[in-house]
């Protein structure tokens, strides 16, 4: 038994235009519900008949879709997010990749509209994100599980102690680097792959999210831990002269706000790092760090 439906004139269809400022909506409701708001209440009539046209069957939604992609150039590379905030709108995963084209080029006046577009809601608070950075999204995407535990130990336990060893020489002249970047935080942070952490690490300082630093961490004697790794002993154990160059990984501020934001550390202590107190009973003035100043001197 078919369902009947109401006769009447069919409406009018909408134009590429309004079919491309409605999927630019979708587009930017996943990076600023703000932007988006601000763009309906500016819209037209012609533009809220194009948003109606999306929420049709498959095969119109294809149809428009197709019509957005190369009537208009706005899909950029990272639209991986549009994909999953349009899926409810258009119904099916085919339709959406049709309209996320990632082939569809940019051209220098289309990214300058962007950009202008920015500038022009800058002085508005509302639509500067604080404690949400419009990327975030983005980089939870280009994660491995591995390396959002690396993030969440970093988090919690602080900077973490790396070796670089090399050939050892009067006043490091001609020194050569054996081996860098020997570390324990991958297994520290309990990762699977462990023997990928270089690649983590790479990958997490592309992100702006890690930082190398040449400083050392702040308790030397970590580093004999990393010194009698495997991998440092292997290397120390057939040169004689080697030298091993203290330095540390850390989160970037902006790693630190998006572990913050991104991740739950609710009971999380990194395996007893989070408190590095060894419980050291200091004899005479200590190191500097431990000493405490006098009174009235700052």
């Amino acid at each position: 038994m078919t369902e009947s439906r109401a006769s009447g004139p069919s409406p009018e269809p909408p134009s590429d235009e309004e079919v491309a400022d409605a999927a630019r909506l979708a587009k930017d409701a996943t990076a600023s519900a703000m932007a988006a708001a601000e763009l309906a209440r500016s819209a037209g009539s012609g533009f809220w008949k194009a948003l109606s046209a999306l929420t049709s069957p498959v095969d119109t939604a294809t149809t428009i879709a197709k019509q957005a992609a190369a009537s208009t150039g706005f899909v950029d590379e990272g639209l991986q997010r549009v994909r999953q905030a349009a899926a409810p709108v258009f119904g099916s995963r085919d339709s959406v990749d049709a309209l996320v084209d990632e082939e569809s080029p940019h051209t220098a006046a289309q990214l300058r509209r962007r950009g202008d577009k920015l500038l022009g809601v800058s002085h508005k608070a509302q639509y500067q994100p604080r404690d949400v950075h419009p990327s975030f999204s983005g980089i939870l995407n280009e994660l491995t599980p591995d390396e959002a535990r690396i993030l969440r130990f970093l988090a919690v336990a602080g900077p973490q102690p790396v070796i670089d060893i090399r050939t050892k020489s009067l006043f490091q002249v001609g020194s050569k680097r054996l081996a860098g970047g020997i570390s324990m935080i991958a297994e520290m942070a309990g990762c699977r792959y462990q023997d990928r952490d270089h690649h983590y690490f790479a990958n997490l300082n592309r992100l702006g999210l890690l930082n190398f630093s040449k400083e050392p961490v702040d308790d030397f004697r970590r580093y004999a831990l990393i010194e009698a790794q495997p991998v440092a002993m292997a290397i120390t154990e057939h040169i004689k002269k080697t030298i091993s160059i203290y330095r540390s990984i850390e989160l970037t501020p902006f790693g630190s706000q998006f572990v913050t934001t991104c991740f739950d550390l609710t009971g999380y202590n990194a395996g007893g790092w989070d408190d590095n107190d060894r419980g050291d009973k200091t004899i005479g003035k200590g190191p500097p760090s431990r000493r405490k100043p006098k009174p009235g001197k700052h």
